[in-house]
C-alpha cells in the first residue's frame, strides 16, 4: 500500500516490490494471484486504515461547517503519510487497473457517496447545510471537491492556496 501510495501505481515493478518486501515473486503470486490482486489488497488495506476512520468521523454528529474546514485543513497539512490519496490515484487511473481492483474502487466510491449523502442529509435536517441542494447532488459535489484537494496536494500545490480554494468551493454547501 505504502509503495503504491508514495510512488504511484505503476512506478514500481513487481520485482522491485518483492525485493523491498523480501518476498519471492512466486510467494506474491500464491498470496495475491497477480498484480491486480495485490492492488486490490492494497486498496482494501488503505480503506481500513484511512477511509473507514474518516467515514466513522463524519457519521458522528459534528457541526457540519466547522468539520468541513477541519477536514480540508487536515488534508492540506503536513502529515506523516504521503500527500494525496491512494484511492484517488486509482480512481483517476481506472484504465490501467485490473478487474478486481476496478470493482473494489467502484465499491469504495459507492460507500463514500452513501456516507457523504447521509452526512449532508443530516446536516440539512439540523439546519447546518444548504437545503437548496439534494443530498445526492451534495455528496457528489463533496466527493469532487475533496478529490480535487487530494489531487492538488499529491501534485505538491501550495497547501494554503489549496485550502483557501477548497473552503471557498465548499462554502456553497453551508446555509
Amino acid at each position: 500500500m505504502d509503495q503504491y501510495w508514495r510512488e504511484g501505481l505503476h512506478a514500481v515493478s513487481l520485482n522491485e516490490l518483492c525485493r523491498r518486501a523480501s518476498l519471492s515473486k512466486p510467494a506474491l503470486y500464491r498470496e495475491f494471484t497477480n498484480e491486480d490482486g495485490l492492488m486490490e489488497a492494497a486498496l482494501e488495506h488503505y480503506r481500513q486504515q484511512v477511509i473507514v476512520p474518516l467515514l466513522s468521523i463524519i457519521a458522528a454528529e459534528h457541526p457540519f461547517g466547522p468539520f468541513l474546514e477541519q477536514l480540508v485543513a487536515g488534508m492540506t497539512s503536513q502529515r506523516s503519510v504521503p500527500a494525496g490519496c491512494l484511492f484517488t490515484q486509482m480512481r483517476l487511473d481506472r484504465r490501467r487497473l485490473g478487474p478486481k481492483t476496478m470493482a473494489r474502487v467502484q465499491t469504495l466510491e459507492d460507500e463514500r457517496l452513501r456516507a457523504f449523502e447521509a452526512w449532508y442529509a443530516q446536516a440539512v435536517e439540523t439546519g447546518q447545510a444548504n437545503p437548496k441542494f439534494s443530498p445526492a447532488f451534495a455528496a457528489r459535489y463533496l466527493d469532487t471537491q475533496l478529490s480535487t484537494v487530494l489531487v492538488q496536494m499529491g501534485a505538491k500545490a501550495p497547501a494554503a492556496q489549496v485550502q483557501a480554494q477548497a473552503n471557498l468551493a465548499l462554502s456553497v454547501l453551508l446555509p
